[in-house]
């Protein structure tokens, strides 16, 4: 037999065998679905009888539970659910069992009585101190229904405050904590002017509002500053959030600019935070803590890394081209994956 025939005929054969199996597998993956998302909505109680609404999105198996804790600026859990800029999806998407909460006098928790009365009627609502009951109701609710020991956190600007504070006071209940755009003592006059006391400059002005009527455009001013003219959010995301912030209060359909209700007492404790006057110790926190921010967020606290000295696996990422808003910006990207891989860490 001619060997020298027969084998570029066998070769061709095999790679004609080895072009049909790899199309066959290339179809089977491509016809494979991903798994579906659930979402869950419901309410718990909280201290003083509110309702805290909470959202709750994962695939079947689902490992770690994370909590996101939202931002004054943004006062929806659904901040964290913009369609097409989910961060919950990104890690529900990955395995991880994603919750979301709002604090009491936020998107569908219970407002207090305060807030359906004249806002210069009562002194600010809705501090850390209420919010930190509401988060703390939150992670037993979690660990109750979930049957885990504990909870990662990641919480962004006030919710950050929240969150740090949380995990000093009950470090047995967290896991990972992540700290975006947190804030916790510095001096930033730009941001205190315009609450300050008349008679006594430096402090809080005791006449201010129970709650803010705030529209999108006025409460979205710094985040344009931050950018600078750069085009670091598209239209279609700046769209989306408008739809976000201005669904967070179901009055708000009721005014001709669409101004939802917001409280003030985080701007109460953004204004201490401001004038170097912390609400707590960050030393006391010990949870694995990822520091996150953009190179353009003027709000983000920039040396909280040496403050955390009671915690041992630390880690700082700046986000180039980003600002307080960075989860809507087309950085956000790495935003997301530094967040997942420390997440992972062991």
């Amino acid at each position: 037999m001619n060997f020298k025939k027969v084998l570029p005929v066998l070769t061709v054969i095999s790679i004609g065998l080895a072009s049909i199996l790899s199309s066959c597998q290339s179809n089977t993956s491509s016809t494979q679905k991903k798994e579906p998302i659930s979402l869950e909505e419901t309410k718990i109680p909280t201290d003083g009888g509110a309702q805290i609404y909470l959202r709750h999105k994962k695939q079947t198996k689902a490992k770690e539970a994370v909590l996101f804790l939202e931002p004054f600026s943004v006062p929806t859990a659904k901040a964290f659910d913009v369609p097409g800029y989910s961060w919950m999806d990104d890690l529900a998407s990955k395995g991880y069992d994603t919750w979301a909460m709002d604090f009491r006098g936020f998107g569908g928790s219970t407002r207090p009585e305060e807030m359906n009365q004249p806002p210069n009627q009562n002194k600010p609502v809705v501090t850390h101190t209420e919010a930190l009951k509401d988060l703390a109701a939150t992670v037993d609710h979690i660990k109750k229904t979930q049957k885990v020991e504990k909870v990662s956190i990641v919480g962004w600007s006030w919710g950050a405050v929240v969150a740090g504070e949380y995990a000093a006071q009950k470090p047995e209940n967290v896991n990972k904590l992540v700290l975006y755009g947190f804030m916790h003592g510095f001096s930033l006059p730009s941001m205190t002017k315009p609450f300050e006391s008349p008679e006594k400059p430096g402090e809080f002005n005791p006449k201010s509002p129970a709650y803010q009527l705030i529209d999108f455009d006025k409460g979205m001013h710094h985040w344009h500053m931050m950018m600078n003219g750069k085009a670091l959010a598209s239209d279609d995301a700046m769209k989306k959030v408008r739809t976000t912030f201005i669904e967070s209060d179901e009055t708000s359909k009721t005014r001709e600019n669409q101004a939802i209700r917001r409280p003030m007492g985080p701007l109460q404790d953004l204004f201490s935070i401001w004038t170097n006057h912390p609400l707590y110790d960050v030393s006391k926190i010990t949870a694995p803590t990822l520091v996150v921010y953009g190179d353009a967020d003027f709000f983000a606290e920039k040396n909280l890394l040496q403050k955390l000295t009671g915690v041992k696996d630390k880690k700082e990422v700046v986000v180039p081209e980003a600002t307080h808003w960075a989860l809507y910006e087309k950085n956000r990207d790495q935003l997301l994956k530094a967040t997942e891989q420390f997440l992972q860490t062991k």
